[in-house]
This record gives structure tokens, C-alpha cells and sequence, in this order.
């Protein structure tokens, strides 16, 4: 249940707005809510539902949140079964002054998003359409897709995309930020795949957006999208199967005693990553070894001999662990990382982010890093579900886009440093205090080495304490501002890391 929900409703089945409308009495506080939802003439379309927190099986019924932590409450839960409800829902909001909040995937974990309280979740889970064009090379998904249910379908065409690195992320708010992954040095980003988008406006029309409609915040919403608009789905250019869908992959675990030769090795390759290899690297409290160690999972679509010889000066460290496989592409997700995929997407437990997008790969902060980790796990072992992660990604593709062509800032990153604390009791407890505080310290030690002059983040893995300039960029913002007062100037869209009205 999400934890700043004030007053429990009470409805022991869903409320079909287009069918027949339950009758149970709920909460005084969601009275005026539910009345507004289910007067006659809002005319939603059959199958739209609405729930409320606290009737049976809510959690089941509604998308749930990835992390409890800092996370919005509602009053209800709408699902609509239309295009033409999203619109009416958004406008009704609007006109009304309703909190609201649309979730596809569910993943996003930004405390900013706690600042809605007893709002309205506007929930997409009915727009999980997924088509592929084949003689086109596109492919088109709705709002609630996640990353992982497109890798059967794209993978039996023939076809592959970048994604992020968890399988049940939402595949449109991967994108909206710029959506990085480990095929990007091969096809730039999720954001520079992207053709249209149809999404609802603040003002509740639906509207097609491209290169050549609503070209300007066709630019905005590739890297600054969540403050525009809803969006129920979006058309995309696929490639071909790289190495014909076959994928090299290891697996290595590093024990403690490994860690600084590991770092090292790692930091040398700062700068000489070919566009198919991609590495992501976990320090985390392994109970199998009984202490911290570092997990690192490499990716490379190519020969296996290749292959061998890319990944061996970390062979030739002796792992305490090496697992070495070929798998298909649509496995890839759930295969590497010892299937921690599973683990990670877990939903509704204490996650609080942080992050740093580095230029230099620091092995004096990494080993530093791992030291700090193994510490708070010995001291607060409600904390050992945390982990500090390291997405080494190549940038070739990235690169080759035009910085100005999108809202997205920062296409020179070479690492994205994830900061990622867990724990188990209250939020404020000491060993909760503990973990943020030392997040704070790892983010204020990445940024000094990251080879930037100030704090840059890629802004879905953001907090949501940062000065907006490090999610959007100095040089985007007052672009972006300027779009923001032309497609929604009451700030409809002001829970996700949201835009300054004026910068400076």
C-alpha cells in the first residue's frame, strides 16, 4: 500500500464507469472524487474502471509502484479503455485542479513524484498494444509496455531496438528521458529510434508528434518529455538482428579481495569500447560469499573468439566466479547478471536513487565506493539489498546525433554511476539515514572526478533534489521553459523532476 495514502477507501469491487456502477460506500475523503468520476455525462467508454485504495485486491487490480519510497498517493485509480477517456480524464484535472499522475510501467523513482498527495493515478495498464511493421522497420507500442515484452515479438520478426537494462521498466518513460542502454553505441538512443508520438495535451487534445508535426516539442519531448503531456504510444525505427540475434555474454563475480585490480582493470578501458560491447558492474552483499563483492555482466553481439580476447584482461584476474553463455537476443535481459532481473524488478519495496553521469571512469572512487558499501552492510544489515551499479556503455551511435537535435544534454557521458539504497523498516529509521546520507557523499565524490564541471544526471535516474540544470542542461532549459508555457502553462505535468518556470 502506498505509504502517504490518508484515508482508506472502502469498495469491494471495481467501479465499471462504462457499465454497471457499483454502489458501495466509500471514505468521506474520496467522496467528491468518486462523484465527479461517475457522473452520467462524462459518457466513458465501456470497460474504463476506477478503483479505490483499501477495497479487495487494489495492489492486483491497479500498476503498482517499483519503489514505496517517496511515492504519490491516491484517493483512486482510473484505467481507461480509450483514447478519448485519457483525454477526458486529463481535461477534468485540469479544469479542476486534480493531482494526477499517469503511470505505464510503474518503474519511475523520483522523490518528486511524492509530492502528489491524494491525487488521482491515471493508470495506462489497458494500452499494451504492440505492432511491428515489418516491411517499414517500425514498431509501434502503447503506454503501459514495458521494456521486456518486446523482445519475443521484435526478436521473431527479425528486428532488435535499444532498451534499458531491467525488463519491467515502462518502454515510453524509458524513452522520455532519452533512454540508455547497451545497445546504444550500435543504435544511439532509445530517443533517437523514436519516429511519432500521439499523446494528449494538458488540454486534453490528442495530438501527433514528429519531425514534421509539433516538429519544436517533437524536440523537447526527447529528453524533457514527461512535462508535456500523456502519451498513448509511440512508433519507432528497429534494425536488423545484430549477428543474427546471437549474443556473447559473461558473468563475473569479483570477490572483496578483488575489487581494486577489478576497478582498475575496469578504468582502462575508459574510451575503447567497441559499439557492440557493453559492461554493467554491481557491488552488492552476496550471501553466497558472505561479504561484498563486485558482479560485472558483458554483453557483445559478435564472434565468440572476439569475444574472449575483448573480455580476457579481466579472465586473466581469476574471478572468484565466471559464467560464460550465447544467448539470444530476446533473452539477453533475463539471462545476464546471474537472472537478477527477476530480483531487481520486485516491486514495492524501499529504493532510494541516486546518481552521477561520468565523462572519466574513477577507480580510486570506485574502490573508495566499495569500501563505504561493505562498511554500512556490516553496520546496518537492513541495508544489504543495497547496491552501487555502473553502466559502461559505448556512446559511438550516441555521439553521432547532433547535440542540438534533441532536448537530451548530456551525449558525451561514458559511465552513468547509480547509487542505489535499500532497506527494510521506516524510512527515516538510522539505518535508512545512514544509506542516504552516504549516497550524498558518493554523489558529491563521483561529480568532483566525473570530468564535468558540475553535476549532470540523466534525469531518469535522477533523485529529484538536483538543481533542474543537471537533468536538463544550462543551455536546454530556457528552450524547454519557453515549451512548457506554450502546451501547458497551469504545470498539469509537475510530477516527474518538473521544469522551472523561469532559468535563470
Amino acid at each position: 500500500m502506498l505509504g502517504k495514502i490518508t484515508c482508506l477507501l472502502a469498495l469491494s469491487l471495481p467501479m465499471v464507469l462504462g457499465g454497471g456502477a457499483s454502489t458501495a460506500l466509500i471514505g468521506r475523503a474520496g467522496s467528491n472524487l468518486k462523484a465527479l468520476l461517475s457522473e452520467p455525462g462524462r459518457k466513458w467508454c465501456s470497460g474504463t474502471q476506477v478503483f479505490f485504495p483499501g477495497q479487495a485486491n487494489y495492489t492486483a487490480l491497479t500498476t503498482q509502484r517499483w519503489t514505496s519510497y517517496e511515492a504519490p498517493s491516491y484517493l483512486a485509480s482510473i484505467k481507461p479503455s480509450c483514447v478519448e477517456d485519457v483525454q477526458k480524464i486529463v481535461k477534468l484535472c485540469a479544469e479542476r485542479n486534480i493531482p494526477f499522475l499517469a503511470t505505464g510501467g510503474g518503474h519511475g523513482y523520483s522523490t518528486s513524484f511524492g509530492k502528489l498527495d491524494d491525487g488521482l493515478e491515471l493508470d495506462l495498464g489497458s494500452f499494451k498494444a504492440i505492432s511491428i511493421d515489418k516491411a517499414a522497420k517500425t514498431m509501434t507500442v502503447g503506454g503501459a509496455v514495458t521494456f521486456g515484452e518486446v523482445y519475443d515479438p521484435l526478436y521473431a520478426a527479425g528486428f532488435e531496438i535499444p532498451t534499458g537494462s531491467c525488463t519491467c521498466v515502462g518502454f515510453l518513460g524509458g524513452t522520455l528521458g532519452g533512454g540508455v542502454g547497451r545497445y546504444q553505441g550500435l543504435h544511439g538512443l532509445i530517443i533517437d529510434n523514436l519516429l511519432t508520438l500521439q499523446m494528449v495535451t494538458a488540454a486534453g487534445k490528442l495530438i501527433t508528434v514528429s519531425a514534421t508535426e509539433n516538429a519544436e516539442l517533437f524536440w523537447g519531448m526527447r529528453g524533457a518529455g514527461f512535462n508535456y503531456g500523456v502519451v498513448i504510444n509511440a512508433t519507432y525505427t528497429v534494425s536488423p538482428l545484430t549477428n543474427g540475434g546471437e549474443v556473447q555474454v559473461v558473468d563475473f563475480i569479483f570477490s572483496k579481495e578483488q575489487n581494486e585490480p577489478f576497478f582498475k582493470t575496469l578504468a582502462s578501458l575508459s574510451g575503447t569500447l567497441p559499439p557492440e560491447m557493453a559492461l554493467l558492474t554491481y557491488v552488492d552483499y552476496n550471501a553466497t560469499y558472505n561479504g561484498t563483492t563486485a558482479i560485472l555482466d558483458i554483453s557483445y553481439p559478435g564472434p565468440k573468439d572476439k569475444f574472449l580476447e575483448l573480455v580476457k584482461p579481466f579472465s586473466d584476474l581469476k574471478p572468484a566466479y565466471t559464467e560464460f553463455q550465447t544467448v539470444p537476443w530476446n533473452r539477453l535481459l533475463r539471462q545476464l547478471g546471474f537472472q537478477l532481473n527477476d530480483l531487481v524488478c520486485i516491486k514495492e519495496m524501499q529504493h532510494s536513487m541516486y546518481s552521477v553521469a561520468t565523462k572519466n571512469l574513477s577507480s580510486p572512487d570506485y574502490i573508495a565506493a566499495f569500501a563505504a558499501y561493505d562498511k554500512l552492510y556490516a553496520d546496518y544489515p537492513d541495508t544489504r539489498g543495497s547496491t552501487l551499479e555502473i553502466e559502461f556503455f559505448p556512446t559511438q551511435a550516441v555521439v553521432a546525433v547532433p547535440l542540438d537535435s534533441t532536448a537530451y544534454p548530456w551525449r558525451d557521458v561514458e559511465a552513468q554511476v547509480m547509487i542505489q539504497m535499500s532497506f527494510t523498516g521506516s524510512p527515516t529509521s538510522p539505518a535508512a539515514n545512514a544509506a542516504n546520507k552516504l549516497a550524498q557523499d558518493l554523489r558529491t565524490a563521483f561529480t568532483k572526478t566525473s570530468g564535468y564541471d558540475e553535476l549532470e544526471i540523466y534525469v531518469s535516474y535522477a533523485h529529484g533534489d538536483e538543481d533542474p540544470a543537471s537533468w536538463y542542461g544550462k543551455d536546454k532549459l530556457p528552450r524547454l521553459i519557453e515549451l512548457k508555457k506554450e502546451w501547458d502553462p497551469k504545470d498539469v505535468f509537475r510530477y516527474d523532476n518538473p521544469l522551472p518556470s523561469k532559468y535563470p
